[in-house]
Formats: C-alpha cells, structure tokens, sequence
C-alpha cells in the first residue's frame, strides 16, 4: 500500500493570559491521499481531517499548583471511528520541595529515549490519530511523584481503563478484519484498583574513560 504525504495546515494559538490563565493550542487539517486503491470496497482514495486541540493553564501559589485542561476534537470525512472527542488533560499539580502530587485526567510519558517508547504503558494509545503511537489518551489517575537525591519514585493509583481506539471499516489504513468497539467482552467481577510504583532513577553525573 503505497501512502502519499499527509498535507497537515495547522493554525497555532498563541498564548495569551485570561484571568491569571494562559490559553494556547492549535487547529489543524489534514488531507491523507493513497496512489494505490483501496483493498476493501469500503475505504476511499482520499481523507479530509480537522483536528482541535486547545489548552488551559492556571499556576498559583508561586508556580506551586498548577491546573491544566486539554480537551481535543477531530473530524473525519470517512472514518466515524476517527471522529471523536477526548479530554487529554483536566488535572491539578501540587509540587513541594520533595514531592509532587497529580491529581484528576492527565498524560504521563515514559522512556523518552527511546524509539517506540517500551515503557510508556499509562496512557492508552489513540490509534485513530496516528498510527505512530505517539498520540496518546487522557487517563484517570491520581501520582504521588516522592523526589530523592538517587532518583524518583512515582506511586499510581488508576481508577478506570480507556480502551484503544480502532479505525472503523471505512477507516485507511485498517486491520483486515474491523474491530467492533462496540461489542467487547467484560468481567462481571467486581474491580479491584491495584497502585502501580514505578522506580525513576536519575544519573546526576557521568564521566567516560
């Protein structure tokens, strides 16, 4: 399946204070073309998108709480699964001298280095945006970030689960086989919310012979 370039206009908002807040985000679009045509009669040659992605920022106490809201809307022209709409963050952060404390729906990012990031496991991925992974949806949580001289130690405590996103049968690129959101098997058993501790070391400094 050969994929043309995906044309991305983009329009960002700059930031601007309202109310001791700052807002900024962008509005963007999207056309995603394909030279070859579709392997099933559903799918189309062509995609128009418009994506949405706003952000709220309001510190106080001196930059020690910060409260955060990302809502994020795409449409597409085809691909119903695709049009959606997400809060990617509604949080407050608290950070004291030897902890931080993160409250409400937020983003968490692991194993920056790394290509396609093996660690990064908090955040369920928003397939229908990209195929690359890289875009991410907004996850319940409350983190206690507990700063030491050796290192970080953050505790979870994450109180639901946010399923993948999956493009429809109209959707390109797909699976072979669409995969119905809407009829997924569940464990009637109660729940159970078990923390999740994740060890962040830090190397201060480093000396190569």
């Amino acid at each position: 399946m050969k994929r043309l370039p995906a044309f991305v206009a983009a329009l960002l908002i700059p930031a601007f204070p309202v109310q001791a807040g700052e807002w900024s985000g962008y509005i963007a679009g999207e056309f995603l073309g394909f030279i070859e045509d579709p392997q099933f009669s559903s799918q189309y040659n062509s995609y128009l998108s418009v994506a949405a992605e706003p952000e709220y920022i309001h510190e106080w106490n001196e930059g020690a709480d910060i409260f955060t809201f990302t809502p994020y809307a795409i449409g597409d022209n085809h691909d119903y699964h695709r049009t959606h709409v997400d809060l990617r963050e509604l949080s407050w952060i608290h950070a004291a001298d030897d902890w931080e404390l993160t409250t409400g729906v937020s983003k968490v990012f692991w194993g920056v280095t790394e290509s396609i990031h093996l660690v990064d496991i908090i955040n369920q991925t928003d397939l229908v945006v990209n195929e690359d992974g890289e875009d991410k949806l907004g996850q319940p949580m409350v983190n206690l970030s507990l700063i030491r001289d050796w290192g970080v130690v953050d505790l979870f405590v994450l109180p639901g689960f946010r399923e993948r996103t999956f493009a429809s049968k109209n959707g390109r690129p797909r699976f072979a086989i669409p995969i119905d959101t809407d009829k997924v098997f569940t464990n009637p058993a109660p729940r159970n919310y078990t923390p999740t501790l994740l060890y962040a070391g830090r190397i201060t400094s480093a000396r190569l012979t």
